[in-house]
């Protein structure tokens, strides 16, 4: 079975209701997904990357994707405003898609066999993944990243 983002709820830090993926707003999308809360310097690395991309590609949105144990759901208010505090731009924030459930049917989705690094995947609107990779950005953006949104590396 080919690897692609399940349907999942999500809520933004703007306290939106997203579904995912079809509630995503590009035609294409750049997700970094996280599983842990140190992975944030891995998402660092990468949003700086989706930004430039977003600017070259029409139709392309980045997303930070926090995805959280449904244990953890009672304390979504200070979870969720912890971020947002954390966050000025109202842009990042309606794109930072909090998944509090089944973290096994996310990385089940995308074919992960763990959560020690994050997942940086580009899909459509239907959930098909384009390209991923794992892990912090270094060295620029990957070569089979921009083949896959058709722009020169």
């Amino acid at each position: 079975m080919k690897p692609r983002l399940p349907q999942v709820e999500g809520r933004s830090l703007e306290d939106e209701i997203v579904m995912l993926p079809e509630g995503l707003e590009g035609s294409l999308n750049l997700l970094a997904v996280a599983f842990h809360r140190t992975h944030q310097r891995e998402v660092d690395t990468w949003i700086p990357v989706f930004r430039e991309l977003e600017k070259e590609v029409e139709g392309l949105a980045g997303y930070e994707i926090p995805t959280i144990s449904g244990g953890w759901k009672p304390m979504r208010r200070f979870i969720d405003g912890g971020m947002k505090a954390a966050i000025p731009d109202p842009m990042t924030r309606r794109r930072t898609v909090t998944v509090y459930g089944d973290v096994d049917r996310v990385t089940d989705g995308l074919g992960l066999t763990g959560r020690d690094e994050i997942a940086v995947v580009l899909c459509d609107r239907e959930g098909e993944i384009l390209w991923m990779t794992t892990g912090a950005m270094t060295g620029g953006p990957p070569p089979g990243l921009l083949e896959a949104l058709g722009v020169g590396g």
